[in-house]
């Protein structure tokens, strides 16, 4: 499959999903140990879950919490990962795909799409004054 499925994205291999997802979601919350409250855990639980499915459901939404924080990337960027399966491994963050420089397929496919977008708007624009 190309696209992504919101609830499939805990599907992953045992290591994966020991170190890419269970670590992850309780580190920061064990980091603070007893200090904790539940009702804090559960919502950092929630929140971490949703984030995981927005970023593999196939839309963009502007409005999650995770939009206003800098740094973070688009439903397209991450998806892009899984449609060409190469680079864009931060499902939330671009600094570390940028860092190490994952992302670089995903900047020439953008410039690709874009030149082809001014491309079009020229012919539509010549068609115009014809």
């Amino acid at each position: 499959y190309k696209t992504t499925i919101g609830l499939t994205a805990e599907y992953a291999h045992p290591i994966e999903y020991i170190l890419g997802n269970v670590v992850p979601a309780a580190l920061g919350v064990k980091l603070l140990g007893d200090r904790v409250h539940l009702f804090t855990y559960y919502f950092w639980l929630v929140y971490r879950l949703m984030g995981t499915y927005e970023g593999h459901s196939g839309y963009d939404l502007p409005w999650l919490p995770s939009r206003f924080l800098p740094g973070t990337n688009t439903e397209a960027y991450h998806d892009f990962h899984h449609s060409h399966n190469v680079g864009n491994f931060g499902s939330s963050f671009v600094w570390w795909d940028s860092i190490f420089g994952t992302n670089k397929h995903w900047h020439q496919y953008i410039k690709k799409q874009m030149d082809s977008d001014k491309a079009k708007d020229q012919k539509a624009i010549e068609k115009k004054d014809q």
